[in-house]
């Protein structure tokens, strides 16, 4: 028996598909992704990412 991961997302789907940092770095764009969390403030709860706005988060969280 395994982990089950639950991925919960408190954005659209529209903005989970463009502006959240686990689809981005899916797309390969690192560039934008250095941008993203340059002065982190929040982290992901469900990945650990982090970035200094939420919005760029699935399930964000204040460091």
């Amino acid at each position: 028996m395994g982990i089950k991961f639950t991925h919960q997302c408190k954005g659209t789907q529209n903005n989970h598909d463009k502006n959240h940092i686990c689809q981005i770095v899916a797309n390969r764009d690192m560039g934008r992704v250095k941008e993203l969390v340059k002065n982190s403030k929040f982290f992901c709860k469900n990945c650990g990412r982090a970035a200094h706005i939420a919005n760029n988060l699935c399930n964000p969280s204040k460091l």
